[in-house]
């Protein structure tokens, strides 16, 4: 209990720090902090799978193109009004004010985890994220996959073709070598523990993008044509639309996957989604395809 409420407060003092900041390095810096601590809560709470997506993700990944923002672009300091601030707090307090009663009586039946485990023998896999990202709720997961699209075609179509920092060093460039392909081993097997356990394909994504970003900042890069990179960008939201059409046209209706067939329909999404993932946040850093 001591740990968790000095997580929190930790939390809450780091994100503070990272809105406030007036300056951009240090603000980075507290956010880099937030999420090693958002991960670690997240641990507490018993979600080891998202958990580690936000220490991947939010904190290597997003920090990596964070600092390169502000060591390419110039930002010029927004000022924001204290009333707009005050407002803002205000409407977010009443807002938790008004949820705390419903939370505090909603039924044990009526809570989403106790529906979620009643379906879960007809989702096709054992694990309940999985089931509701891929299955009980994939429209949402599609819009995500095609919002993290358009957001990285959007950075490349906006990069000026600004120099990044390299780093030359002979050791570190054949230590990025050596780790690529465990880093490839590990987030696919990530991505197939998803199907049962903790694991999924947005966590085998962020772990491989994380190899690659490593390999790219000692100055090398994945021999890949450039055509086959835009494919692998798309594939995501091909092989998600695809299935989902397919499924439809068969008379199942979009994204409702037959028992026999849902194991390895879900399977297949995941695998798109964990290598669109791992290049479309390569790309994100490197700014072009």
């Amino acid at each position: 209990m001591l740990l968790d409420l000095m997580l929190g407060s930790l939390l809450l003092l780091s994100a503070l720090l990272s809105l406030h900041s007036r300056n951009s390095l240090k603000s980075g810096i507290f956010f880099v902090v937030f999420g090693l601590l958002s991960g670690l809560l997240w641990v507490r709470l018993e979600a080891p799978d998202v958990a580690m997506v936000e220490i991947v993700l939010g904190s290597a990944v997003t920090s990596l193109l964070i600092f390169k923002l502000i060591a390419t672009a110039r930002i010029k300091a927004v000022k924001v009004h204290r009333i707009r601030k005050f407002w803002a707090g205000v409407i977010s307090l009443a807002f938790l004010v008004y949820m705390i009663p419903y939370l505090l009586t909603l039924r044990k039946e009526q809570r989403i985890e106790v529906l979620v485990f009643e379906k879960l023998s007809m989702s096709g896999v054992e694990s309940p994220v999985t089931a509701v990202l891929l299955n009980f709720r994939g429209y949402d997961t599609l819009l995500e996959v095609g919002v993290i699209t358009l957001a990285v075609f959007g950075i490349i179509a906006l990069n000026k073709g600004d120099k990044v920092y390299v780093w030359r060093d002979p050791l570190v460039q054949s230590l990025s070598r050596w780790i690529l392909p465990m880093t490839v081993f590990f987030s696919f097997y990530v991505t197939y523990l998803g199907t049962f356990s903790v694991g999924g394909a947005f966590q085998g994504g962020s772990l491989l993008a994380g190899g690659l970003i490593f390999l790219s900042l000692t100055g090398q890069d994945v021999h890949i044509g450039e055509s086959i990179k835009k494919s692998l960008l798309l594939l995501s939201l091909l092989v998600f639309c695809g299935v989902g059409l397919m499924y439809a046209v068969t008379g199942y209706g979009f994204l409702v996957y037959p028992l026999p067939l849902s194991t390895i329909s879900i399977i297949l999404i995941e695998l798109s989604i964990c290598l669109s993932t791992a290049l479309l946040l390569y790309t994100a850093y490197r700014g072009k395809v």
